[in-house]
């Protein structure tokens, strides 16, 4: 294989990677996947080669690399973005996959000395998982947007002075179009990792409950009004005489419809007024009452009396002065 076939399944995993940036199809549509797993085959195809020919060495930085053998350095960063993309059923091993990928790219272009300092210290801190209060995240948050729109910016300017004829200096524009498109990746994969990063705990956490709560009965719904079982038994349902040998329940389309859009919390199966009178029934509401007793006046001449209704009035004073009148109310701050 020659450098030549390396740039060819470069060039065309390039453009299926954009076709597939720029599809209105859904991510789960055949086509669409059928195209991420080619792009995916022609980006390994890319690594093997690029690892055969021996294209970059571990000692070399930027300035050593030609122009045409620094676009090779995003083919990682290609196989990371394409493989979130894939629909499979153990969606964590293709988080785990990705996360390689991105992380690879980013090893080789800090080996490079293409990483800027900022990227390396964000990386550092989000390894570390140092804290940091809300504002400073909403501000670190800000400015990678800012500066990934400018990258962007900055891209598409440079492409179009390639795409234009009669100029001089082709080839440090490509070459500052490659690293540029090179640091978009790297942010792009910064912001992947942690996005990958949280799904993976998500998805951990949702398996403990799931492994917690054991496994569920259901095997699959019904497609269309027939009978279904729930368990993952096999077999025959009914004997030859209609007896059932386990049990099953019967599950149709409208029985599905109303599962799928029905509120995620418990509706309420009885009134107020129901559950009053079924407590009442059980004996646990206690009836009775009558008028509110009247507060006892005090005699004049009972003097030690006085004077604890007194104590009582300056403490509600002192309370009040030192409690103002809606100084407990939070606003919903805890």
């Amino acid at each position: 294989m020659t450098e030549k076939s390396l740039a060819g399944e470069f060039r065309v995993g390039q453009e299926l990677y954009k076709r597939i940036e720029n599809t209105k199809l859904a991510s789960f549509d055949l086509s669409y996947q059928q195209d991420v797993k080619s792009a995916i085959s022609y980006f390994i195809n890319c690594v093997e080669l690029v690892d055969k020919l021996s294209i970059f060495s571990a000692n070399e930085t930027v300035e050593d690399i030609n122009t045409g053998d620094l676009r090779f350095l995003l083919v990682e960063a290609y196989l990371g973005d394409l493989t979130t993309k894939l629909n499979d059923k153990d969606r964590m091993q293709i988080l785990n996959k990705a996360k390689l990928y991105f992380e690879q790219f980013l090893r080789n272009v800090e080996l490079h000395e293409i990483l800027k300092e900022e990227d390396r210290k964000f990386i550092e801190e989000q390894t570390n998982e140092i804290k940091k209060d809300a504002a400073k995240k909403r501000e670190e948050k800000i400015a990678r947007y800012k500066r990934e729109k400018e990258t962007k910016m900055k891209l598409e300017t440079l492409q179009q002075i390639l795409l234009s004829s009669g100029h001089d200096d082709k080839e440090d524009i490509s070459r500052k179009h490659v690293l540029t498109l090179i640091d978009l990746f790297i942010q792009k994969s910064i912001e992947q990792l942690m996005s990958i990063q949280q799904e993976l705990e998500l998805l951990n956490q949702m398996r403990k409950i799931q492994e917690q709560s054991g496994p569920s009965p259901l095997v699959e719904m019904a497609n269309d009004n027939r009978v279904e079982t729930i368990f993952k038994d096999t077999g025959p349902l009914l004997t030859k005489d209609g007896k059932p040998l386990r049990p099953f329940v019967i599950m149709n389309r409208e029985a599905i419809r109303e599962q799928v859009f029905r509120p995620g919390w418990r509706l309420p199966t009885m009134t107020i007024d129901e559950y009053l009178e079924q407590e009442a029934a059980r004996g646990n509401v206690i009836s009775g009452g009558g008028q509110i007793p009247e507060k006892k006046e005090i005699d004049d001449n009972d003097e030690r009396a006085l004077d604890e209704e007194t104590l009582k009035a300056r403490e509600w004073d002192e309370f009040k002065d030192a409690h103002p009148y809606g100084s407990g109310n939070r606003m919903r701050k805890g």
